[in-house]
């Protein structure tokens, strides 16, 4: 008697995909919102991400990713240094104004200078001090390595949330 393998839906070729289904699939992950931000040039710069990730251990690491046309990665290419603000679920105006293109963030975001030189945002749940250690693009975005080399957390604090397209806290 012969035995035919169970099928296994991972060896097959994957459907065809539209970028509104994939979108609506991922947004079904909640993400914790954080403002990577660099200073270059006497320059503060700053853009609001979702896509973060503590990378490893040991060393301590993290990961970010942000849009290949970003100005805040290009500067932090340049300076080799960031830093990571994890939000507080009471700063969602701040990921708002983060995320568009006002060049005045940081004249209306109290901040004070890290460690690397990287503004860190007051009121947050958390931050990291990095060195950028490694990047890696792919297709439309640039992923950054940052080594951290300080960092400081608020455990009593909750953090803001993205799901669903929605902020929440």
């Amino acid at each position: 008697m012969t035995r035919t393998a169970p099928s296994n839906p991972y060896l097959e070729p994957p459907p065809v995909l539209d970028s509104d289904t994939f979108r609506t699939a991922c947004a079904q992950f909640p993400t914790g919102v954080v403002v990577v931000t660099t200073a270059d040039g006497g320059q503060l710069y700053g853009s609001t991400v979702n896509a973060f990730t503590s990378l490893t251990l040991e060393p301590p690491q993290v990961l970010v990713c942000l849009a290949a046309t970003s100005r805040t990665r290009s500067a932090i290419e340049r300076s080799g240094v960031f830093a990571v603000n994890v939000l507080a679920a009471d700063q969602a105006a701040t990921a708002r104004l983060f995320a568009s293109k006002d060049p005045d963030k940081f004249a209306r975001t109290d901040h004070r200078t890290g460690a690397v030189g990287a503004p860190l945002l007051t009121g947050t749940v958390a931050r990291f001090e990095c060195r950028l250690a490694g990047t890696q693009r792919n297709h439309s975005h640039w992923m950054l390595i940052g080594r951290v080399v300080a960092l400081a957390a608020d455990p009593g604090r909750d953090a803001l949330l993205f799901v669903r397209g929605r902020l929440t806290g």
